[in-house]
């Protein structure tokens, strides 16, 4: 019961960004799957994921998406930016994301498995000393992955993620809070206790319309969205929610911040559900590590503020390169 009670608030989300638990292929399906660039990579012996080189350049970046079952249809707005620096740009959907293959084998279903996913992907592209930035959950897989292979890596960056679930959560839950308050008081009503009842009782009163303010607040603030965002959000696959959460809310990755090798970026946003703090966090105990917090941006901040996420990104990225 707990477990559910804690899966809630994320489910409540998932109407807001996908029409679907599974989205039905479309005609952008069909176009990507023989886009120029694509290369389906075979991983754990029986699957397939899609990939894509866009551009040409001495930088090689791999891009881990959101979710799990988010797209890399999200990051197609980078190469407006990093075109001109020379960046070579590989899209990746996961599996069971809405290009790759799916599977209803529910032991995929671990951190070490999407790891060695990574890896394969990896090999099967060719790539070495590449750039790795992960966004989101992406961002805790970089994490993953970098602490693993570091070898390969020659600048990690970390895109709207903390180092440790509870406490970006904690700081999600606030917000849910503040938000509940305040529509509470629209409304003449007082709800006391909001900041100490504790999840269990919080979730009665995340309303759709409280999720709805807080994805206009906390996820995506730019409005009207651009198209490709929109299509991004319709293409994200929620069959396997329940499943992949538990893991997710335990993720913690504080004790080993410190093996990080890589030079690395770690990019925040003022209005994320993962705060500032954590952002600081991080840079204090990651070895040679830089960081950035976006000041309009909130979750996806390469959409809601690109003006500053993208300076911000090609710093790096120019800095790593003249060191290398």
């Amino acid at each position: 019961m707990l477990l559910r009670l804690l899966l809630l608030p994320f489910l409540l989300i998932l109407p807001l960004f996908a029409s679907a638990q599974s989205p039905a292929p479309d005609s952008s399906y069909a176009a990507k799957l023989t886009a120029p660039g694509v290369n389906m990579i075979s991983i754990d012996g029986k699957y397939k994921v899609w990939t894509q080189k866009v551009g040409a350049g001495k930088i090689k970046l791999l891009v881990l998406h959101g979710g799990p079952g988010n797209t890399h249809e999200y990051f197609e707005n980078f190469p407006q930016y990093l075109a001109k620096e020379g960046v070579e740009i590989y899209y990746y959907d996961q599996l069971n994301s809405f290009h790759s293959d799916k599977t209803d084998d529910l032991s995929i279903w671990t951190i070490a498995r999407f790891v060695e996913e990574v890896e394969q992907v990896r090999q099967g592209l060719g790539l070495d000393q590449l750039y790795l930035l992960g966004h989101s959950w992406g961002g805790m897989l970089a994490l993953e992955y970098a602490a693993k292979h570091p070898e390969h890596i020659k600048g990690l960056i970390t895109s709207n993620i903390g180092y440790k679930a509870t406490v970006f959560n904690k700081h999600r839950f606030s917000q849910y809070a503040d938000i509940i308050r305040r529509q509470a008081a629209q409304e003449g009503k007082v709800i006391a206790g909001l900041d100490t009842m504790g999840l269990p009782r919080l979730v009665a009163y995340i309303t759709p319309a409280v999720t709805k303010e807080f994805r206009s607040l906390h996820m995506m603030r730019r409005v009207p969205e651009h198209p490709i965002f929109t299509r991004s959000q319709a293409h994200i696959t929620r069959t396997y929610a329940a499943t992949f959460m538990p893991f997710m809310l335990a993720w913690d990755f504080s004790d080993r911040l410190a093996t990080i090798k890589p030079p690395t970026l770690v990019i925040g946003a003022q209005h994320d559900f993962v705060p500032p703090a954590d952002i600081a966090y991080m840079q204090k105990h990651v070895p040679n590590c830089q960081a950035y917090v976006c000041p309009e941006g909130s979750h996806y901040a390469m959409w809601d503020d690109p003006e500053h996420y993208f300076p911000a990104l090609i710093k790096f990225l120019r800095k790593t390169e003249r060191k290398g």
